[in-house]
C-alpha cells in the first residue's frame, strides 16, 4: 500500500489543521519545522507552545550545528516523538543563506555528517528521515543523497521534484525522483504538484515512489487524502466533494480552532476559509465580507447561510 505523507507548511500545518488532518488517516504528519537554533535557547515552555505536537506527528528540523541538532533531537525525542525528519527542501531565502535547508543538498557530504551524528543518538525506536529538492540551481547530488540516506538507515527520503531556485514556479520534475527510487532501496516518497487524486495516481505509476507527501494540493482539500486513497484502490474516485462538504468543513475548522485558542480570534483562519470556499459559486464577495470580521459566531452564521 503506497504512503501518503504530509508535508510540514509554514503558517499553515498548525495544531487544529493536524487536527482535521488526522481525521482523513495520512500514514504521517509531520509539524511545521523547528530551528534547532531556537530549541537550544528556548525555554521548556516556549518550546512546547512552538512544536505543539499532536500524537503520533513526526517534528522535521533544520540547521547545521552539530550539537545544536544533537541536543535538539533528544529533547524532541524526550516529548514522546518516534519520527524526526532533517529538512534539506526549505526553500526560503532567510533559511538558505544561513546555510539551511535546500542550501544542503550542495554538500552531501555534510548531510552524512548530521545524519550519522542524528542517527548516533536516536533512540532504536526512533525513525529518521530526510526531505531534499532535487538541486540548488540545477539538479545535482539527489541519488548521493539517496545513496547517503540508505546507508545512514534512514526509514525513508522525501523528494521535491524542483531545484531550490525554482522555488515552487514551473512544474516538479518527477523524472528525477524516479531517478532516485530506481537507484536505492529504502523507502522514496516523491513530492511536488499533487493537487488531485488523478495527479497522485500519475505520477506513482510513472515512477513507482513508495508514497507521496502532500503539501500545498491540501490546501482547503483535506479530502485530497481519501480522493488518493480511493484511485489508487478502485481507478476512480468513488466519493466526490460537495459545496456542502466545503462549507460544513470551513465551519468546523473554525469552531475546533476557537476551542484551541480559547475563543481568542486568529486570523490565519480566514486563509484557511478561503481555500475551503475556492471553487463555489458566487463566493467572491463571502469571502470579502469574511475578511473583514473578527467574530467567529458571525462568521458561522455567513458559512451557514451559504448552505
Amino acid at each position: 500500500m503506497k504512503k501518503i505523507y504530509i508535508a510540514p507548511i509554514a503558517g499553515v500545518t498548525d495544531y487544529t489543521f493536524r487536527g482535521i488532518l488526522e481525521d482523513f488517516k495520512p500514514d504521517l504528519i509531520f509539524t511545521e519545522m523547528v530551528s534547532v537554533n531556537a530549541l537550544s535557547v528556548l525555554n521548556d515552555k516556549t518550546i512546547s507552545k512552538i512544536l505543539k505536537l499532536r500524537e503520533g506527528n513526526a517534528v522535521q528540523i533544520f540547521g547545521e550545528d552539530i550539537d545544536k541538532i544533537k541536543a535538539s533531537v533528544k529533547y524532541i525525542e524526550s516529548l514522546g516523538v518516534k519520527h524526526i525528519n532533517l529538512n534539506c527542501g526549505c526553500p526560503i531565502k532567510k533559511i538558505v543563506n544561513c546555510g539551511y535547508g535546500a542550501a544542503l543538498v550542495r554538500e552531501p557530504e555534510k548531510i552524512k555528517r548530521i545524519l550519522s551524528e542524528i542517527k548516533s543518538v536516536l533512540n532504536n525506536d526512533t525513525k529518521l528521515s530526510i526531505k531534499i529538492r532535487i538541486g540548488y540551481k540545477e539538479p545535482e547530488n539527489y541519488v548521493q543523497i539517496g545513496k547517503i540516506a540508505e546507508e545512514i538507515g534512514c526509514d525513508h527520503i522525501t523528494v521535491h521534484g524542483r531545484t531550490r531556485e525554482q522555488l515552487y514556479s514551473g512544474k516538479a520534475d518527477w523524472k528525477y525522483i524516479k531517478e532516485v527510487k530506481d537507484n536505492i532501496f529504502i523507502p522514496v516518497i516523491g513530492n511536488g504538484d499533487i493537487f488531485t487524486g488523478e495527479d497522485a495516481l500519475e505520477k506513482i505509476s510513472y515512477s513507482n515512489v513508495d508514497g507521496v507527501m502532500l503539501a500545498r494540493g491540501i490546501f482547503g482539500n483535506p479530502w485530497l487524502i481519501r480522493d488518493i486513497r480511493e484511485i489508487l484502490e478502485y481507478g476512480e474516485i468513488k466519493t466526490p466533494t460537495t459545496k456542502e462538504d466545503k462549507i460544513n468543513m470551513a465551519i468546523e475548522h473554525l469552531k475546533r480552532i476557537r476551542e484551541d485558542n480559547d475563543n481568542q480570534f486568529i486570523f490565519d483562519i480566514r486563509k484557511h476559509i478561503s481555500w475551503y470556499l475556492k471553487g463555489i459559486k458566487n463566493c467572491t464577495e463571502v469571502k470579502r465580507k469574511i475578511n473583514t470580521i473578527s467574530d467567529y459566531d458571525e462568521i458561522i452564521k455567513i458559512l451557514e447561510g451559504m448552505l
